[in-house]
């Protein structure tokens, strides 16, 4: 991605690892390489709902949750690369049909 296009939270977080000596930062992603934000904002705008990867209390190597609307939806697995970026244990498109398949179960459907 060239630097025009990313966002300017990206090349925050970069000129903050630059500034500590710290490996180049890289946003959370798939393991296809998808950027992780480049799914969630455009299935959170066109499904009209919150879609957020996080953490609860996890340790190293713990699976994190999604969660569609504050709702747990399904668990994924993570790792990080050389350079402490994440990597979500799953592609793009693995990702995208899990939410979308949660988003057509009752207790998600607006």
């Amino acid at each position: 991605m060239t630097e025009e296009c990313r966002p300017e939270w990206w090349d925050e977080l970069e000129r903050v690892k630059e500034t500590m000596g710290l490996p180049p930062y890289e946003p959370p992603r798939f393991e296809d390489g998808t950027y992780a934000y480049e799914i969630v904002d455009r299935l959170a705008a066109e499904h009209d709902c919150r879609v957020r990867l996080l953490g609860v209390d996890t340790r190293y190597q713990d699976d994190w949750e999604v969660r569609i609307d504050g709702e747990t939806a399904f668990e994924v697995g993570r790792v990080r690369d050389d350079n402490g970026n994440t990597v979500y244990r799953m592609t793009g498109d693995e990702f995208e049909r899990a939410v979308k398949k949660a988003l057509n179960a009752s207790e998600y459907k607006s």
